[in-house]
This record gives structure tokens, sequence and C-alpha cells, in this order.
């Protein structure tokens, strides 16, 4: 990320603080449940009204994409990011869910790097909204005084912090001077050139488990499949659905499936 980029976030996010705030607090009320997001997504869709599905993409830069139909809301998750980039890419979603779709539909991205990032504000108080979800304010600033008393390098407490909220790097990085943890904004540059290797090796190097970093590969368009025969059964002997249509509708879903998926080729 460029410096000027991270930057122009900053303040953004500062202007956004507000009105975000209010979204969390909206998202706990219709929720009712508190916990690691990444352990209840299910959960929270359910809440939502809203199906997870998780499937690994051919495309790993793709994070999420919100789908409504009119009958049905469903949320796509690509299972082949990193964890941390998924649930980041989960919480980011639930903000357009909670407030509405925009006017698009969610493009490629991987969403701290969006061209459109800095200058879309539906997108931004989105990314606001995932940071206040997966790390919240109070035990974001309690955690970091804790691994800052352990740690003689700010990098060590960057990937500490990355691993304990399941949260990307780059996320960490600005959460931190969002909430004006760290104020020397100059600091920030030899950060923002760390790479996927980098960041590994610290966290070798603290003897943290990179499975934050990998992706979970999990796939679940067979339990969405059974989901349809079993509601396609019922419509059908209802009479309010014919058999040549569902059948229709299932190989649809297979073919869109069979363009996205990942395949060991």
């Amino acid at each position: 990320m460029k410096f000027k980029r991270f930057k122009d976030i900053i303040i953004k996010n500062r202007e956004y603080e507000k009105s975000v705030k209010e979204s969390v607090k909206y998202f706990h009320d219709c929720v009712q449940w508190d916990g690691d997001i990444p352990k209840i997504m299910k959960e929270i869709g359910k809440k939502l009204d809203v199906l997870i599905i998780e499937i690994p993409m051919k495309d790993s830069d793709f994070g999420a994409c919100f789908l409504e139909t009119g009958y049905s809301r469903y949320l796509l998750l690509n299972s082949n990011q990193p964890r941390s980039k998924m649930y980041f890419s989960f919480c980011h979603d639930i903000y357009h869910i909670l407030k509405g779709n925009p006017d698009y539909i969610n493009e490629k991205r991987e969403v701290h790097f969006n061209k459109d990032y800095a200058s879309n504000e539906n997108e931004g108080k989105a990314n606001l909204f995932a940071a206040n979800l997966l790390m919240p304010e109070v035990e974001f600033k309690k955690m970091y005084l804790q691994y800052e008393k352990d740690s003689d390098l700010i990098e060590e407490v960057l990937i500490k912090l990355m691993n304990y909220f399941n949260a990307p790097f780059v996320a960490v990085l600005i959460r931190i001077y969002e909430l004006k943890i760290l104020k020397e904004i100059e600091d920030v540059k030899d950060f923002l050139e760390y790479d996927d290797k980098k960041i590994e090796k610290l966290c070798d190097d603290l003897w943290i488990d990179k499975e934050i970093l990998e992706p979970t590969l999990k796939d679940e368009i067979q339990n969405v499949l059974e989901l349809l025969k079993k509601e396609g059964t019922e419509l059908i002997q209802k009479q309010l659905m014919s058999e040549y249509d569902f059948n229709n509708i299932i190989e649809n879903i297979k073919g869109l499936y069979s363009q996205i998926k990942l395949t060991n080729d």
C-alpha cells in the first residue's frame, strides 16, 4: 500500500468513526451474540437471514460477494484466500447487508488495496466496520499494551495482534493509527512494504502458528445442493415448482460453480 493512501484512509476513518459506531451498535442489537467472529459466522448469518457459503475460488484475490434475489440472501465467501482476509471480507460485507447493497455487485477486491477504497465512502465505512467487529476498540487497546510490554519491536506487536484478532496485517496497522495508539505516522512506511514472506518469517521467529495466513479451502457446495434438493422436493410435492424447472436450477448452479471453483490443475 502506498503511504499516501494509508494516510488518506486514516483521515477518512476518523471522519466515519461516529457513523460506523452506530452501525456496529445496530449489528449487536440485531445479532445479540458476542464472541469470536470466525467461530460464529454461520450463527450471525442466521440472525441476519443470510446463508453463508464458503467456496474455494480460482481467484484468490476475490473476497466476498453479497447477493440478494428478492426471496433469499446469500453471502459467498472465497475460502481460497488467507483466513484473516476471509474473516475481514465477511465482516466487510455484513456492513453492506445491514446498510443495503451498493449500486454495484461486490467487485473483485482485496479490500485494503482496492483502487476505489479511498474515494468510495460506502466501501470505506464497510472496512472500518469490519475493523470494529474483528478488533473492538477497548480490547484492541488492552492487547496492544499487553504485547508492547513483552516485545521490544513494534513489528512483533503487530504480528501478535494480527494473530490474536484473526485480522490482516495491514488492517492491524491501520487500526493502531486510527485509534491514535501510535501518532508518528511516518514510522509506518517500512511496515507498508512487508510482503507475505516477511510476515511469515516474523510468525516463525515468534513461534506463532501461520494458520491465519493460509486459506481454509472449505467447500460447501454439496451442503448447498443438499439444501436445495430438500427445498425443491417440498416445492414439487406442493406443486409450486415443476421437476423440470428444479433440475434446470440445479444444473445452472453446478455450471456456475464449475466456472469459479478452484481446481487442482
